[in-house]
């Protein structure tokens, strides 16, 4: 049966039920990912006091003045690094739709540790492993940013691990696509809106995201998260406290031969009644390592179906979505 709503699935089991509860959050997981591409997770190990932590440091930054925040820009070559001002990007680019640019600004990281050394020197390097950059306002910004990135690497890897249960394949078959992921995470603020936006202009366009798995967590406010339904309606994705949104990217609809489904969603305005509210968002996009070679995982086509997506290297194929977006080009830039 279609799924018409995000399910809620508790992780605590795979924790600490051994193989039988691995097991049933792994086909929780697969209908999930097979039907709507997205799910809630509850019982996942964060403590509330490292999203709090985050939460209320970005909440200061955004809070001053738009020259402090600019100290700290975003690098010429657009990577997830820096802040980002309102409408400097447009997500609904990266799949070849042109639209007015998101209503949104953001500060990034990337990778905490160094670039491993089949990148090293090389133009990968510059793209997915560049030092992370800080403000001094607020002064616990980056430790806060870092600890909550390095809990996001721990559960993204255990359930990645899940993942790779709930096709059939041995729990570990992704951990060597992963020893150097090139992840990010943004902060993002999306202010109240003084002004109706233009036509077709969102606080983010529709879009698919271009990794893994995303991992967020956000304020329960008109304005949020939506979700496009097989029938083409959309259905608005309420935050539970203390939880995790997670949907797939468009690797694992790769690796499945569109078994599973990376599914479009976007961020859509309040109703008028409710425009003087911002709304804070924190993804966390698990992203492997640069030279990871996607490609069809061979159980998933056989003489009757052959691959729908030709092998690439992650790499390549994340900055040929990600700079459409960030230069609202079409074309890559």
């Amino acid at each position: 049966m279609t799924m018409e709503n995000v399910p809620v699935i508790d992780l605590s089991p795979s924790f600490s039920g051994g193989e039988e509860g691995r097991q049933k959050v792994a086909e929780a997981i697969r209908a999930a990912c097979e039907d709507i591409g997205f799910f809630t997770v509850v019982g996942h190990g964060v403590a509330d006091a490292t999203i709090e932590a985050l939460r209320r440091n970005a909440r200061e930054y955004f809070a001053l003045p738009l020259a402090e925040k600019e100290k700290v820009p975003q690098p010429v070559e657009r990577i997830s690094r820096g802040y980002s001002h309102v409408c400097s990007r447009g997500l609904a680019y990266s799949t070849g739709k042109e639209t007015p640019p998101d209503l949104q600004e953001s500060f990034a990281m990337g990778p905490i540790d160094e670039a491993p050394d089949d990148v090293r020197g090389a133009l990968a390097e510059r793209y997915f492993f560049r030092r992370n950059t800080w403000p001094h306002t607020p002064a616990g910004f980056a430790a806060a940013a870092e600890a909550y990135y390095r809990e996001m690497e721990r559960l993204s890897l255990h359930i990645l691990q899940l993942f790779a249960r709930a096709l059939g394949l041995d729990d570990h078959y992704f951990d060597d696509k992963l020893d150097h992921h090139t992840s990010t995470m943004r902060t993002i603020y999306y202010p109240p809106q003084s002004e109706a936006p233009q036509a077709g202009q969102l606080r983010a366009g529709e879009h698919t995201d271009y990794g893994t798995l995303t991992i967020l967590t956000g304020d329960d406010v008109p304005g949020g998260l939506q979700v496009k339904l097989r029938n083409g309606g959309w259905v608005d994705v309420h935050p539970l406290p203390n939880a995790f949104i997670c949907n797939i990217g468009d690797l694992m609809m790769r690796w499945t031969n569109d078994k599973w489904v990376s599914n479009p969603h976007r961020v859509a305005n309040p109703p008028a009644e409710y425009a003087h509210i911002g709304r804070l968002s924190i993804p966390f996009f698990h992203n492997p390592n640069a030279n990871a070679e996607i490609r069809c995982i061979r159980a998933f086509y056989g003489e009757a179906e052959a691959e729908k997506y030709p092998p690439v290297k992650f790499g390549e194929f994340y900055l040929s979505k990600h700079l459409k977006a960030q230069n609202m080009t079409v074309e890559t830039a």
